[in-house]
Parts: C-alpha cells; structure tokens; sequence
C-alpha cells in the first residue's frame, strides 16, 4: 500500500490513544471542580479517597503510561467513585450514572466483552447490596435515606440493567458498524493502492516503451544521416548493415541486392562474421516460399518470425542462434531494389512500432542507394564527356596550330611570331604558365622580367593563371568562329551550286561549274569532274572529262 493509501486508512489503536488522552485531561480538569464543590459536605474517609483516586488520574494523564494501564486505572476510578456512591446513599444518589460511565467507556477503550463484564459486576453488586440492606445485614451510613424495600431494589436495578444493557448493544453496534466501514474503506484503500499501482506500472511501461522509440528515432536519425552521407554504394551497405546492428542491438543485420528479374538475392553486406563468411553467394528467390525474404519480396511488406511460432519459424543453418527475424523490402520509386535481413537471438523481439521505424531506415538506406548509383552513373558519363572532350580538343589544335603562326613573341620593337623554337635550353628561363583548354594543354605563355631578377610571387602566377585561361577561352572562340566563317563559305558555295543547277540542263556546264566552285573553295591548282562509269569503277572509252586549271 502506497504511503497516501496508508495515511487514509483509519487506525482505531490511534484513535483511542487520542479519545483517552482528551478523557483524561477533561477528567483532570472537572475532578478539581467535583472535589471542591463535594469536599465540604464528605466525610474523611470519602475525602482521603477522593484525593487518592484524583491523584492517580493526573499521574496517568501526565506520565506516559501504556495504554492499557490508563484505560484500566481510568476505568477503576470511574467505577470506584460510582461503588461508593451506592454503599453510600444506595439508589437515592449518583452512582448509576458513574458505573453506566464505566461500562460505556469501557466498550469505547477496549475489547474482548469487557463492558458486559463491568455491566454484569455492577448488576451483581447492586443485587447483593440490595440484598444485604433489605434483611438489615448492611445498613447505609448516610443520615435521612428513605427506607427501601425489595421492589425498590428490583426497579433500580432493572432500570439499571435495562439501561446499561440498551447502551452496551448501542456501543457495540457502533463499533461493528463502525469497524465494517473501516474495513471496506481499508478494502477501498487497498483496491485503489493495487489499482495504481497497476497504473504505474503501466505507466512505467509506457515511458519505458515511450524511450525505447525515441532511443530507436534517435539511432534511426542518426544512422540515415550516416548513410546519406556515404558516396560509394560498398561502403554505403557495409555501413548501413554495420550501424543497425550496433545502434539497434542486432546480432547480425544483411543486405540482399535483387538482380533485374529479382529472381536472385546477391548478399553485399553483412555486421556478423558469419554473414561475412557468406559474401557474394547468391540465393534464389523462388525455391521455398517459407522463406522469409521470398515471403517480403512477394508481399513487399516486412515480415516478422519468431522461434515461439514453429510452425511459421525457418531455421537458417548458418544462423543458430536467431530465434526473431525480419526481412524488410528496399524499394525506390516502387520498385524493389533489395532486402534488409535482421537476426535477433531474443524470442519476440520486434513490435509493429519496432518494423515502421525500420521500414523508414530501409527506405531512406534504398533511397540513398539509388541516389549514390546515379551519382557513380553521372561521374561516368562525366568521365567520358570529359575524356571525349580533351581528346576532340587535342586533335582539333594539333590540326589548327599545324596551318597557323603558332608563337608570338613581345619585344621593344613590338610583336613578332617566332617560326623556330628555341633550342638554347633556355626554354626554362622565366615564368611558364600553361594555357589549358578542357584539360588539355594547348600552349603555353612564358614570362621573363627585366634585369638578372626571376622570383615571381604567388599572387603573380595566380594572375598569370588566370590571364592563362582567358586566352584559352579566347584563342578557342577564334577557331570556332574561323570555322564558322569557312562552314559559312561551304554552305554559299552549295547554294550557289544549287542555283546554277536548277537554272541550267546542260549536262557539261553543270560539271563545268562544279569543277570551277571546288577549286575556288579549297583553294586547288586543280580540280577533274570524270562522268561515266563501268561497273569495275574505272572511266569508259565513252566518258566525258572536265578539267579546271
């Protein structure tokens, strides 16, 4: 029981410890006053008796005594001062009312029947001082008392009887009826101690379920990022396999790549050594449906085995010691890329909550995938591009620079070209920046300063680099538009060609003018139109020749 229920609960030990004290200190109180008013009018004997009696209840109400001596002592002085009363003035006087204050206190203070013993010992003494006064064996000490018969006697003591009778079954009703209360408010208090108990419990469950998901976000946030920020597709796998299994506490987590007709389920990653051991091996989809990662592949849904659930559980071999598993689909835009395989060797150790977390990692795994293969794919073609690019450059400038002044040289007396290399070996003197054009070098610009010094600061080669690059970009534009203008003579050359054609149905003129356009375009000393062929390819007897020089 919780320490809220226990202070709830009613303690009649406590109760009556406070009722005696309050009746003591009361007793205490009104007993000086009783004494002073009924000193004056008693004799010795009742004097001495009154001060021994009063003097033990301030003792019991001062000391701490134990409980019952007080309840006793108390219950003494009660019925001594009710007896005297009686042996004193018989019926006439007060004493009924102390011995009925005896037996009411007592079925207050205590238990085991104690009331009914005091009710039965006063009824006796009644009755046998009745007895002794009627036959004159005792007779009472006070002056004037009426005298009294046996009928007087018996209606006293039945009134008394009736009376303490009618409060003894007062008091022990209430007592009953009051302890049932206490009970079903304890029963009560117990119930709602257990209820929240379970409560608690549930609710320690709860939070500790509550952490464990956000533990799992945690590691699943952390471990996305992770991979994300993988850009090869091995270290990608083996990274994604590696940190599920240590951040989720699994003992060996595999990943399963499809072939294109997902017939084939290629192992490429795996956290255990034993995974390690079955690298590269391929496993056929479609031999046994009772296998898990057949069963995710056909579903595409995650699916979720434990060793309590034989008839259901596949037992790999190379795995022993996996008694839950779960298969998960890897899967971009709808399509399934591959299988993320989790051994645990706990029985039920995955939850429908435990799956979507995972399903969320495996999606974001495959996503990842996807993204770095067409990264690899864009770098490739890239490569090519580039590759395609510099060797298009390198054979269009070897074939440019072989036709045209190729070096230029800045003197006092102003620009030159240069027609022969320099074959001093002072080709290293100076500053040599490469002009580079799509990653082939295509020249290059050399610098010399004035006077014996040649250091050239950082900065300057920088400068010069990038000078460098203008130049590439420009002597490039220079070509392409040189090869513009000549595509753009070509082109007026067919036109005009085509002009004359469909102007002209003479055969000679025709050839005539085709014969004088080619050497006027290429620039030829000569230019021969051969018509009429055999079907070896070489001219007839009968052919027709046209020539311009």
């Amino acid at each position: 029981m919780s320490s809220e229920a226990t202070k709830m609960a009613f303690d009649l030990s406590e109760w009556r410890e406070r009722f005696i004290r309050s009746v003591l200190r009361i007793a205490s109180v009104l007993g000086v006053i009783l004494i002073s008013v009924s000193f004056p009018t008693s004799s010795v004997k009742d004097r001495i008796l009154f001060l021994i009696l009063y003097t033990i209840l301030v003792v019991i109400t001062i000391l701490q005594t134990p409980y019952l001596v007080r309840a006793y002592l108390l219950l003494f002085i009660s019925g001594i001062i009710g007896l005297n009363a009686i042996l004193a003035w018989g019926p006439w006087a007060d004493g009924n009312i102390f011995l009925l204050a005896t037996v009411i206190l007592a079925s207050l203070l205590l238990d085991n029947k104690t009331d009914l013993a005091i009710l039965s010992a006063s009824m006796l003494m009644i009755a046998s001082l009745g007895l002794l006064t009627v036959t004159g064996i005792y007779r009472l000490p006070a002056d004037g008392i009426p005298a009294t018969t046996f009928a007087g006697w018996g209606v006293y003591l039945a009134d008394f009887a009736v009376i303490g009778i009618l409060l003894v079954a007062a008091a022990n009703m209430l007592k009953n009826a009051f302890a049932g209360s206490v009970s079903q408010m304890q029963a009560a208090n117990q119930s709602l101690a257990t209820e929240r108990q379970s409560l608690e419990e549930t609710v320690r469950e709860r939070t500790s379920e509550l952490e464990m998901h956000a533990f799992q976000l945690r590691a699943a946030t952390s471990t996305a990022r992770s991979i994300a920020e993988t850009q090869d597709i091995s270290e990608l796998l083996k990274k994604a396999a590696h940190l599920i299994s240590e951040r989720f506490e699994y003992y060996h987590v595999g990943v399963f790549i499809l072939d294109s007709q997902r017939n084939m389920a290629y192992l490429q990653a795996s956290s255990s050594e034993a995974g390690k051991a079955l690298m590269g091996q391929a496993y056929r989809v479609d031999t046994d449906r009772r296998h898990p990662l057949a069963r995710a592949i056909e579903t595409k849904e995650a699916c979720i085995i434990s060793d309590h659930d034989r008839p259901h559980f596949y037992q790999d071999a190379y795995f022993p010691l996996t008694r839950s598993r779960m298969t998960i689909p890897l899967s971009v835009r709808g399509s399934l890329i591959g299988i993320l395989d989790v051994h645990s060797d706990q029985p039920h150790a995955f939850s429908p909550e435990d799956a979507e977390i995972l399903q969320t990692l495996a999606d974001l795994t495959a996503i990842s995938f996807d993204n770095v293969r067409l990264l690899e794919e864009t770098r490739s073609l890239l490569s090519q591009v580039e590759a395609g690019s510099t060797y298009q450059t390198r054979t269009t400038w070897s074939k440019f620079t072989s036709r045209q002044k190729n070096a230029y040289l800045y003197t006092p007396a102003g620009v030159r070209p240069i027609f022969a290399r320099d074959k001093t070996g002072r080709e290293n003197d100076g500053l040599l920046i490469p002009i580079v054009l799509h990653g082939q070098a295509i020249g290059q610009i050399k610098l010399k300063r004035k006077g014996s010094s040649n250091k050239w600061l950082d900065r300057e080669r920088d400068l010069v680099g990038k000078i460098a690059n203008q130049v590439a970009l420009a002597l490039d534009n220079s070509r392409l538009v040189d090869e513009a203008q000549k595509n753009a003579l070509r082109n007026q050359m067919i036109t005009n060609f085509s002009t004359f054609v469909r102007e002209t149905l003479d055969v000679e003129a025709v050839a005539r003018s085709a014969a004088s356009e080619l050497r006027k375009v290429f620039d030829l000393k000569e230019a021969e139109i051969l018509i009429g062929f055999a079907q070896s390819g070489s001219p007839t007897a009968g052919s027709n020749r046209v020539s311009k020089s």
